[in-house]
């Protein structure tokens, strides 16, 4: 390694660590500036477009862009959150019937075949219930579900109150992004200027054509998932399928959520048949064949680039920094952070490889 990199190498390390420190720091306060410029990203060739085809002033054009964009926004909440409230009374009204196949068909046969592997297990689900240790784990349960609720209420507020500053600080984005885009560029340090244009142009490419890719695969598999499971007959499978589609945007994640829950109202709603719950089984299996055999291939392919080891780890180092929002964008950061530690590797290789021919 040449002496010179060496020594910017040992002062530059010490400043990547204290700003991923500040930014770990403050991870909480930049969630709705993460949001924001992600929003400002994506709607801002919009905003061009109709600033350059069309005359609108720019500032005309974004204020029209995001009242389009949160009035769909807005609809679709309008019509889930309805549809989720009446379903969710649905199954407030179906629980009495669901405790009777637990105790009854469910609760039974596990019992027994825990038995059978030598474990003294009661085979009364109501005789278990009224245990004094079961009541006791129960009572600790409970207390911390109260807990989490009472801290899930913070959040809730400070996620309210950050709704109301995003739209502000989306329309400066959109409205000022070619002005900073423009004053970034020219205040790059010329030695390094190149570089960075290269970067971000990689970047730009990667993240545009994954994203784009990923929202058709979404909808592709939220309408094979609520076609399916609605075809079954399965409770609550339209909703089931679109919020499986929808998440499937979170690697491993959504397809977990959507077939645990699918199988549990099968579990309801049909006792332990077999024959069922492999009908719901091979919905969510027919899916994963289709989305990594046809959809991830043609929609997506090597945009990537990544393997999926790195994407898991991706999951929980970005869950982990930025919470929520961090697993909901761990898969463009993650691809993001790849096409920098590449760039990086590549430029340093052939630094390298030209010294030794020097």
């Amino acid at each position: 390694m040449p002496k010179k990199f060496s020594e910017k190498l040992l002062i530059i390390i010490p400043f990547i660590a204290l700003a991923i420190f500040a930014v770990y720091q403050i991870r909480s306060v930049l969630s709705p500036f993460i949001i924001s410029l992600i929003i400002a990203y994506f709607l801002h060739p919009l905003v061009d477009k109709m600033q350059n085809r069309y005359k609108i002033p720019r500032s005309m054009s974004t204020l029209l862009i995001l009242l389009i964009f949160f009035s769909i926004l807005f609809g679709l909440l309008a019509v889930s959150i309805p549809l989720a409230y009446s379903q969710t009374l649905q199954l407030i009204d179906n629980l009495p019937r669901y405790v009777q196949i637990i105790n009854i068909d469910i609760y039974p046969k596990i019992a027994e075949a825990l038995n059978q592997f030598g474990l003294n297990v009661d085979k009364s689900l109501f005789h278990l219930l009224e245990t004094h240790k079961f009541n006791i784990e129960i009572s600790d349960i409970l207390q911390k579900i109260l807990f989490n609720t009472a801290s899930s209420s913070a959040s809730l507020i400070n996620i309210l109150s950050l709704i109301f500053i995003m739209p502000i600080l989306v329309f400066y984005l959109l409205k000022d992004w070619d002005r900073l885009i423009k004053n970034l560029n020219n205040n790059l340090p010329e030695k390094i200027s190149q570089p960075i244009r290269q970067l971000a142009s990689k970047i730009d490419k990667t993240l545009a054509g994954f994203i784009r890719g990923q929202i058709h695969v979404c909808l592709i598999l939220g309408f094979i998932y609520a076609t399916l499971l609605t075809f079954c007959d399965l409770d609550y499978g339209f909703l089931i399928g679109i919020l499986t589609g929808i998440f499937s945007f979170i690697p491993f994640v959504g397809m977990l959520c959507g077939v645990t829950t699918a199988i549990i109202i099968a579990l309801f709603q049909w006792g332990l048949d077999l024959q069922n719950i492999g009908f719901v089984s091979a919905v969510f299996i027919l899916g994963q064949i289709i989305e990594s055999n046809f959809l991830t291939p043609n929609l997506i392919g090597n945009k990537i680039g990544l393997h999926p080891v790195w994407i898991i780890f991706g999951l929980f180092f970005f869950g982990t920094v930025f919470g929520l929002f961090g697993i909901i964008f761990a898969v463009p950061l993650t691809a993001t952070s790849g096409v920098i530690i590449k760039f990086l590797i590549f430029n340093y290789t052939r630094k390298k490889h030209d010294s030794k021919q020097d």
